[in-house]
């Protein structure tokens, strides 16, 4: 048995520790690892360890599927806030989250905890209730485009005959669904895209 894994984290001694943490895991457990360059990450690997900076959940039902239909699985790593609840909702794709301060015991732990998860939600490619709650929808899409070519809400409203306050509420819903808290974050989010 193997299992295609990625790394996608800047840190390099971080991510070096990390490599080495799951080569020794999986050599206990009779199990061949392949360590993904970066370049090929999602699109082939079974697991894929992702860093993220902020401490909401990601949707991973939109990243890269493999050609035979089947999502890779991820472990968000990110610092952990000690007053964060734990009952958060998650991608059904995500195994789990991994404190950059956790020691190897927790990774060990994580990994026995939740890798049965592997066999059994591998094979489903189709997005969980979590992921589709967080897709845009046409007119959100339509407002997001306005914004993009440096259109105020007042424009975007008049263009798509709408009241200034319905296209304030779906620039909140997208804001949202994408994790922003302020508007600086949706706009530099657009001027990346």
């Amino acid at each position: 048995m193997s299992v295609k894994i990625s790394i996608i984290e800047n840190k390099l001694f971080f991510f070096e520790g990390l490599k080495y943490a799951l080569s020794e895991y999986f050599a206990l457990k009779g199990i061949t690892v392949y360590f993904l360059a970066e370049e090929n990450s999602n699109a082939t690997a079974d697991l894929v360890f992702i860093a993220q900076s902020e401490s909401s959940n990601v949707a991973y039902c939109d990243r890269d599927v493999h050609k035979a239909g089947v999502s890779p699985l991820y472990i968000a790593m990110r610092k952990i806030k000690t007053a964060q609840v734990n009952g958060k909702k998650s991608c059904s794709h995500e195994l789990g989250v991994l404190d950059y301060h956790a020691g190897i015991e927790a990774l060990f732990h994580l990994l026995d905890d939740k890798l049965w998860r592997m066999s059994v939600i591998s094979t489903a490619a189709k997005p969980c209730y979590f992921c589709l709650s967080r897709r845009l929808s046409g007119r959100e899409k339509e407002v997001v485009s306005y914004l993009r070519l440096g259109v105020n809400q007042t424009q975007a409203a008049k263009y798509m005959q709408l009241s200034v306050k319905t296209v304030h509420t779906y620039k909140q819903s997208v804001m949202r669904k994408l994790n922003f808290r302020k508007r600086n974050d949706l706009f530099n989010w657009l001027l990346k895209e």
